[in-house]
């Protein structure tokens, strides 16, 4: 196929971004997450799970739509565009589950929901309808590249037993669909109004439709003038009505909805936000304009209002997936996510990538049109076969130098630009540590910990590890504090936190030269400390314990081991502290409430923390009355 010089052009732009998101890919799986993304505990979905997944499973779905429609319904007229529908479909999905593998934080473990069934989950639903129609989608397109190769058999049995597969595919899809609405009804208190519905499910189905079908309308025109072909505008009328019609469903549904559940009111006022005109900008793109277009005939008639009409429905759907996956929490969230450049590269590049893709299916088969064919008991396809000679010149001709020149100066220029983020390791950013842990009544019994005031606080239980520790290693009250006080400042007993892991996130240096400079009694022993090597920890230990022997508790704790004056960070003290003792106590690992996980300090719900809370108490008193019982008869005491 004749390649124009503006295909050429796009290609090269493609060839760019998905090399630069290549790196970007590279550098999530060496860097982490952190280090690659803008995603934070409370908006924990970015742009690569919303964009390229649910909302690039949707705009995918015009493959079962058409393949049901040609396949099963036998509406011949539109099987000039089944092939490229259910390219779309293939390509759509494949990218989408690809895009998911950056996403999950074990993404090595992506193959467990095959073997691991957790059928209470939507999530578990998803993954095995997407995965499986993905696979459905790759054998529909299996006889397209087999008829350029010499086996006529293989094409053959494609096409004799394919309805099957394909009645499986529409099955799956639209089950796939809902689940993914159905993720969203998890949250009925963090997602706005305007986009959470008990109907949510029927809601994704419908509009993934209409958009659909849309979206093909658009990208066959697209295409077709890219490569100079006819465009069949009778064909896109049709499908461009089918839209319509589901479009209208999803706005009718919409609609009924807000009546029904009062929540006219955020579109229109009194709780008019910013979120209402995210909305209304979103259903304008999504419903009102396509729906206009496509039900009038003299704007149907017109291949630029076609292509207007797909193109809003295009965007709206995206527009939509994003609202109800991201901006729609971020009040309850108390912040904004705003995707980082190497999410941005890394999206934008699987898309680039999954179109040159799409384009060479386009150029090297026969995608826009089914092949003219001797219906024999072979299928014998009319076409050219791959030879050696189109191989070589594909993926060894001026194409291939071209893309090497591409890559060449691409991949350093991505990798020094996004040195600070995903090709560079994760440098988590400063947040000083604001309170320490404060006391909950004037005995200390329970202590609150909310170091950055952010209101995710955790409730410790003081006297319950003074009592539990002192019976556990056989101490006295007053002599356990020192098992998690490790540490502390001079002529002080109990040292809160604070003192020494002053930052939430960074380590920081406990040692302050301004204050130590001038304590030496002579100039002699002040440069015999500086001419310590205090890099190393038994060095270190040796010159705190010259002037700290007997005013610094907890410092002889370090004296085998040595000490070193670098702390860590807030968050990794607590937990590396806390973490050691009670996974060391927990007497099953995979309970998610036992001593080992986070919920067992981390409770979010009221409920949980004030059962908690009178557990312990209860445990408290049960150590008091077994002290109080050894001390009045020692040979009672419990083991």
């Amino acid at each position: 196929m004749q390649q124009s010089t503006t295909i050429k052009v796009i290609k090269d732009i493609l060839w760019a971004l998905t090399i630069s998101a290549a790196v970007v890919g590279v550098g999530r799986f060496v860097n982490g997450l952190a280090a690659t993304t803008n995603m934070t505990d409370f908006l924990p979905w970015g742009l690569w799970k919303i964009l390229n997944m649910v909302a690039g499973a949707a705009v995918a779905t015009s493959g079962f739509v058409v393949a049901a429609i040609v396949y099963i319904l036998n509406l011949e007229k539109f099987k000039s565009v089944a092939r490229f529908s259910i390219l779309i479909g293939f390509l759509g999905y494949g990218s989408s589950l690809f895009s998911l593998l950056f996403d999950i934080g074990l993404p090595h473990r992506g193959w467990h929901p095959f073997f691991m069934w957790n059928p209470h989950s939507f999530l578990f639903e998803v993954f095995w309808c997407v995965s499986i129609y993905w696979g459905v989608t790759a054998l529909e397109i299996i006889p397209i590249v087999t008829e350029r190769f010499p086996i006529p058999r293989i094409t053959h049995m494609f096409h004799k037993y394919m309805l099957p597969f394909i009645v499986l595919g529409v099955t799956l899809s639209t089950m796939h669909h809902s689940s993914l609405g159905s993720l969203f009804m998890a949250s009925p208190t963090r997602l706005h109004p305007l986009w959470f519905s008990l109907w949510i499910p029927v809601e994704f189905l419908i509009s993934a439709m209409g958009s659909g079908l849309a979206t093909i309308v658009v990208l066959m025109i697209v295409f077709d003038k890219l490569y100079k072909r006819k465009i069949d505008v009778a064909v896109m009328g049709k499908l461009a009505i089918g839209s319509a019609i589901f479009l209208t469903l999803y706005l009718i549904l919409k609609s009924v909805d807000f009546t029904v559940n009062n929540k006219w009111n955020f579109v229109f006022g009194p709780d008019y936000t910013w979120e209402s005109v995210v909305f209304q900008a979103e259903f304008m793109f999504q419903v009102i304009i396509p729906v206009i277009i496509f039900s009038l005939p003299f704007l149907r008639r017109r291949i630029s209002m076609l292509a207007l009409g797909g193109a809003s429905a295009f965007l709206g759907l995206g527009m939509h997936r994003i609202n109800t996956g991201i901006v729609g929490y971020f009040r309850s969230a108390e912040s904004i996510y705003i995707p980082s450049i190497s999410e941005i590269v890394l999206s934008f590049g699987i898309m680039a990538g999954t179109t040159l893709i799409f384009m060479f299916l386009l150029e090297r088969f026969h995608v826009f049109e089914e092949p003219d064919v001797e219906h024999d008991e072979f299928h014998t396809a009319k076409v050219q076969y791959w030879s050696k000679e189109e191989a070589r010149s594909v993926f060894l001709g001026a194409r291939f130098r071209r893309v090497l020149i591409i890559a060449i100066v691409v991949l350093p220029l991505t990798a020094v630009s996004l040195r600070n983020q995903a090709t560079g390791s994760y440098k988590p950013d400063s947040r000083l540590v604001e309170r320490a842990p404060v006391a909950m009544d004037t005995m200390r019994t329970w202590l609150r910990i909310d170091a950055n005031r952010n209101g995710d606080m955790v409730y410790f239980p003081h006297e319950y590890h003074m009592m539990e520790l002192g019976r556990r290693d056989g101490l006295a009250k007053e002599d356990t504090c020192v098992k998690c006080h490790h540490l502390n400042a001079p002529k002080d007993h109990n040292s809160s936190c604070r003192v020494c892991h002053t930052d939430m996130e960074l380590p920081n240096n406990i040692f302050n030269w301004d204050n130590h400079k001038t304590r030496f009694e002579t100039d002699a022993d002040r440069d015999a400390f500086l001419a310590m090597d205090r890099t190393i920890p038994k060095i270190e230990f040796e010159a705190c314990d010259k002037c700290h022997e007997s005013n610094m508790l907890g410092l002889q704790n370090y004296k085998e081991k040595g000490f070193s004056s670098q702390a860590h960070g807030f968050k990794d003290a607590l937990h590396g502290l806390c973490l050691t003792c009670h996974r060391l106590v927990d007497e099953d690992a995979a309970n998610p409430d036992g001593p080992g996980n986070c919920r067992y300090c981390h409770k979010l719900n009221p409920v949980d923390i004030e059962m908690t809370m009178q557990k312990l108490e209860e445990k408290v008193l049960q150590l008091q009355q077994a002290e109080l019982t050894k001390t009045e008869d020692p040979s009672t005491a419990p083991n």
